[in-house]
């Protein structure tokens, strides 16, 4: 048995009479609940860019959700690599002093 018919059969689309019934029984069932975990990790990922952190905490007057590291006034964060975000919290913290 070669690689190639292993992973058919094992996928479920060499089926021969099931006309793929066996692929979504078995792993295409699946497809939905991967898609709902690629949509919950972006939507709770850090938005910092190449951050693979959970993003928790809100940059007030800002779309921005970032982890601790690239938030911009939390202790010990890293502005070198958020300076988008930061300069989006600076603005909006403006504004809102203005604004008052």
């Amino acid at each position: 048995m070669d690689i190639w018919h292993w992973l058919l059969m094992v996928t479920g689309i060499d089926d021969a009479g099931g006309h793929w019934s066996s692929f979504w029984g078995g792993i295409g069932s699946d497809l939905g609940e991967f898609a709902i975990l690629t949509v919950l990790w972006r939507k709770v990922n850090c938005h910092a860019k190449g951050c693979w952190r959970i993003g928790l905490h809100h940059v007030e007057g800002t779309p921005y959700i970032t982890c601790a590291r690239h938030h911009p006034v939390h202790p010990g964060s890293d502005p070198a690599t958020a300076e988008e975000i930061a300069r989006a919290h600076a603005t909006a913290m403006d504004q809102k002093a203005a604004g008052s």
